[in-house]
């Protein structure tokens, strides 16, 4: 007899149409729970302020999937009108990427102002009434099981917070990426509005029936602020990268150069200065071997890296190329020889293992790290993924350039084994996530009523 699958309430912000990275984790544990006996129901938004958008993936989703859009006020749109930004710029680009003369401008000193005073715990908290209203509703007709939300942004948190408390669900909270004072935070609030999140962090983390982190360090952060909450109720769920991307895609048309690609977004911290300084370095001394690369940049860049990089008498060796749907940018990164991986070194970046990682572990091309010590650069060097340099060592990096380049296309793929590849595929991550999710309906099933 068929056995009816359990429900799940999964809440994200980010979901079909929105691109970018954000998406796809979710994206994915929706494409698969049903063959672990999960039906997946997905709370998101509708009409919301994405930073990008990719309607393609739309047909990754599975055919009679309940996907539930509630109504939400974005506050970018005001921030648009006050500062006179372009109604289609991406906003988190074009704040973090702004100079010294545009961050003076009181507009934008105001716009952050009332972002950091008023926006808690992000600017999609004006989500907050109409998810729990509709998720109320959801958990009702739907008769669901467990609850999952997934951040940032931390608001969804919230949500899945009061949900389980006026349902009495089991939930899951899923951290992509770590709370208060992380790189996807906001640095500063005044002291009210910084108590108020610290209180709605440990709400969360204190809360939820399982926590779920991307990494160590994400975890490691978040008990930092709450150490007495360090308990059983803590899983790594690692990001990954789906095999079915990956095949019978069409290639890219590949220079005929030792071509080295970037998949993603730059802007602030997150830069190519100190390659830009090597690859100059390299051309003053004339080493010959420059002339044997091409980088590609493939994403979304703000106007000042962009300026950088056109000024830079190594300007010709760049290939800038807008954002693209998902199924492109694979296309890309298997037209490459090597893929180019940027990590920021900041206290807190030594802890990410993002995402765009394991899609270039899914590609099969060599790594080249520009990145701190921590979880990405051992991740990289233990399983022999490629090379890794400081992100700010401009020698260092010059070197690693000239040992790829005298390496050359025959650089060879990393050399993951097959059982080692299996872990970081994103269905062997969701068959994790569904037994984290059994074993809470089971010990459910086991409380008397």
């Amino acid at each position: 007899m068929h056995t009816p699958r359990k429900k799940v309430l999964i809440i994200s912000y980010y979901f079909p149409p929105s691109g970018g990275p954000g998406v796809q984790r979710v994206l994915k544990f929706v494409k698969y729970l049903r063959e672990f006996g999960w039906e997946p129901v997905v709370l998101t938004v509708s009409d919301a302020d994405y930073p990008v958008r990719d309607d393609s993936l739309f047909a990754e989703i599975p055919a009679g999937v309940r996907v539930y859009r509630s109504r939400i006020l974005e506050p970018y749109r005001l921030y648009r009108m006050l500062t006179g930004r372009k109604r289609d710029e991406s906003v988190d680009i074009a704040t973090v990427g702004m100079n010294e003369h545009e961050r003076k401008k009181i507009s934008e000193r105001l716009s952050e102002w009332l972002r950091a005073c008023f926006f808690v715990p992000d600017a999609r908290v004006l989500w907050l009434p109409f998810a729990i209203r509709l998720g109320r509703k959801i958990i009702r007709e739907e008769k669901i099981d467990i609850l999952l939300s997934s951040a940032p942004p931390y608001t969804t948190h919230l949500i899945g917070l009061k949900l389980h408390r006026c349902s009495g669900l089991p939930w899951v909270a899923d951290f992509r990426d770590s709370w208060i004072g992380w790189v996807s935070a906001p640095q500063w609030r005044p002291g009210a509005s910084r108590a108020i999140e610290k209180k709605m962090e440990r709400a969360v983390l204190a809360e939820a029936d399982r926590v779920l982190t991307v990494s160590n360090g994400v975890k490691e952060d978040l008990l930092s602020r709450q150490p007495e909450l360090d308990d059983a109720r803590w899983r790594l769920l690692l990001n990954g990268f789906d095999a079915a991307d990956f095949a019978d895609v069409k290639l890219k048309t590949k220079p005929d150069k030792l071509t080295i690609t970037y998949l993603g977004s730059l802007y602030g911290s997150r830069n190519p200065d100190s390659l830009l300084q090597a690859v100059e370095l390299l051309q003053e001394s004339g080493d010959a071997s420059v002339n044997k690369i091409t980088f590609r940049f493939v994403g979304r860049i703000s106007a000042p890296i962009i300026e950088r990089i056109k000024s830079s008498p190594a300007a010709a060796m760049f290939e800038l190329v807008p954002y693209v749907p998902h199924e492109e940018s694979v296309s890309y990164l298997l037209a490459s020889d090597v893929l180019l991986l940027i990590i920021d070194d900041t206290p807190a970046s030594r802890g990410i293992l993002t995402g765009k990682l394991f899609e270039y572990i899914g590609a099969g091309k060599p790594i080249l790290a520009l990145a701190p010590d921590g979880e990405a650069a051992s991740l990289i060097l233990q399983h022999k993924l490629g090379w890794v340099a400081p992100p700010n060592d401009v020698q260092k990096i010059k070197q690693t350039l000239l040992t790829i380049t005298e390496a050359g296309t025959d650089s060879g793929g990393n050399q993951l084994n097959e059982a080692m590849r299996k872990q970081f595929e994103r269905k062997e991550q969701t068959r994790q996530l569904a037994a984290i999710m059994d074993e809470l309906h089971a010990a459910r099933g086991r409380v008397p009523a």
